[in-house]
């Protein structure tokens, strides 16, 4: 399924992600793509609660980089170059803040000046509860690791 969307600014999303408020071009993108607003809101920001300095040990192991690929399917730089040293950046970045990780978080503190988000439903699901659920794989792995 290939949808036709227009930019929405990572201010929008937050201010979204922050009150539930839809700007008009959110409405319209997650109208024509026929999403529902409150499982969007909820996938953006359900944290997951991580210990930064082990989400760094694990985001720079192979499994975190099967992680950080899985979640660069849905939120990447622009030119899909150093998706996975973007992504770790911005993961460590928002469990340095408060010990917990959302994808808001995530799509804020990107180190980039443009990052996409892939928000479109297949078959197997929405793209952005795919993304969640690898941040609760994450947490998961951490505590296997770390006993945490």
């Amino acid at each position: 399924m290939v949808s036709s969307v227009n930019l929405i600014s990572v201010e929008e999303l937050s201010t979204f992600s922050q009150t539930g408020e839809l700007s008009r071009s959110l409405r319209v993108n997650l109208a024509l793509a026929r999403q529902d607003p409150k499982a969007i809101r909820q996938y953006l920001t359900k944290p997951v609660k991580v210990n930064p300095v082990f989400l760094d040990r694990v985001l720079n192991s192979q499994i975190g980089n099967i992680i950080l690929d899985r979640i660069s399917q849905v939120i990447s730089t622009p030119s899909q170059r150093a998706n996975r040293q973007a992504l770790r950046a911005a993961l460590v970045l928002s469990a340095n803040q408060d010990g917990q990780v959302s994808l808001i978080e995530v799509i804020k503190n990107y180190p980039t000046n443009e990052v996409e988000v892939d928000g479109v439903v297949y078959r197997s699901g929405h793209r952005l509860q795919g993304a969640y659920r690898q941040l609760r794989r994450l947490q998961t792995n951490l505590q296997d690791l770390f006993g945490l």
